[in-house]
């Protein structure tokens, strides 16, 4: 016969035990890529940024006014930004949604760099070398996409390689909400 503090003893185990299992379950569950943002419908951040490839010209949150936004947070430092980049090509023939690059914590010389040798895709690339505009979106690193309104409010984040299962399974759907007034 078992004595009865090791039997209350086993039971607390085996419920802590437990606990951690469903725990861990369910964490491996969440989609990473789909993180919490207090800026979802939310305006863009304020901001006064130069243009990556044209020094004289700065961008303002109003440029997204009027116009359906897909703004990608990339940098020559991101691997991932490497292997997603290409896509880019392909989204930008939807002449539904602008695309803007916002190039993020990166040296301006290796940015340039970067889109001489993979292809400048983007209507305009915002320059955020000290990466305080980041902040202000929330951004963890890159890759990183925002989806953005017609009214400059962000209805969509998405961290990691927007993959062409992304784009057209998640965004897309997005963008028809957006242009029926959503």
């Amino acid at each position: 016969m078992m004595d009865k503090s090791v039997l209350i003893k086993s039971v607390i185990s085996l419920t802590i035990f437990s606990l951690f299992i469903a725990t861990f379950y369910f964490l491996i569950g969440e989609d990473k890529t789909e993180l919490p943002s207090q800026l979802i419908d939310q305006p863009t951040p304020n901001f006064e940024v130069r243009n990556l490839t044209q020094d004289a010209v700065v961008h303002t949150q109003d440029d997204f006014i009027g116009k359906i936004t897909l703004l990608n947070v990339w940098a020559s430092w991101c691997p991932s930004c490497y292997i997603e980049h290409p896509y880019w090509k392909n989204y930008a023939k939807n002449k539904d949604i602008t695309l803007v690059g916002l190039n993020y914590r990166d040296k301006k010389e290796k940015a340039l760099k970067f889109l001489r040798e993979q292809g400048d895709f983007f209507a305009w690339n915002l320059f955020d070398e000290n990466g305080r505009l980041g902040i202000d979106f929330g951004v963890y690193g890159a890759p990183e996409t925002f989806l953005i309104d017609r009214e400059g409010k962000i209805r969509y984040r998405h961290v990691g390689i927007v993959t062409p299962e992304i784009y057209q399974n998640k965004i897309l759907p997005l963008v028809e909400k957006i242009k029926k007034g959503f």
